[in-house]
């Protein structure tokens, strides 16, 4: 809580077992900044205007030069490429460089997971889609509420329905 991972991806999150039951763990938090925290020119460690992340993972706004942008809705499109990758086999964008995947970060749609996963559940689908939204503000504001919009599909078998809403911030 209360922190963006920017560089979320498979190696970066394991699974331990906690009575019995699977929790993922995040680790390596070589690159987060605290949530609220404006990146500026000033900014230590990571620096301003630099690409911080793993390419094949990263939210389009962490690919654009200027990141003042940057929230916990980047994390939640992250997750959503980390979802898609283990729900279907394959990460949404797929090309001969790191680049060349940024790029399609940038300014191309995921093809649909059912497209290669044709037993996911459309409520599934439709989470991972919102995850991957170009624009941040149609994503989930955090992974707190992606985590409900899961719980909820799997409950119910319905398409959760979330309201778009700014991230938390935190002071």
């Amino acid at each position: 809580k209360g922190i963006i991972h920017r560089d979320l991806k498979p190696s970066n999150v394991l699974v331990a077992l906690y009575d019995g039951k699977p929790i993922p763990k995040v680790i390596d938090f070589g690159v987060a900044k605290a949530a609220g925290q404006q990146l500026t020119d000033k900014t230590l460690v990571t620096g301003f205007g630099a690409i911080v992340g793993t390419l094949e993972y990263l939210a389009p706004e962490q690919a654009e030069i200027n990141q003042l942008d940057i929230d916990t809705r980047s994390d939640v499109y992250s997750l959503g490429v980390l979802l898609y990758e283990l729900l279907t086999g394959q990460p949404p964008f797929m090309a001969d460089s790191s680049m060349g995947v940024a790029l399609k970060h940038l300014d191309q749609s995921p093809p649909s997971p059912r497209e290669f996963n044709p037993n996911l559940p459309v409520w599934l689908e439709q989470v991972i889609l919102r995850a991957l939204a170009k624009d941040p503000v149609a994503r989930f504001p955090d992974a707190a509420v992606m985590e409900a919009a899961l719980a909820v599909g799997v409950t119910t078998g319905a398409i959760p329905i979330v309201s778009a809403q700014p991230p938390a911030t935190t002071t």
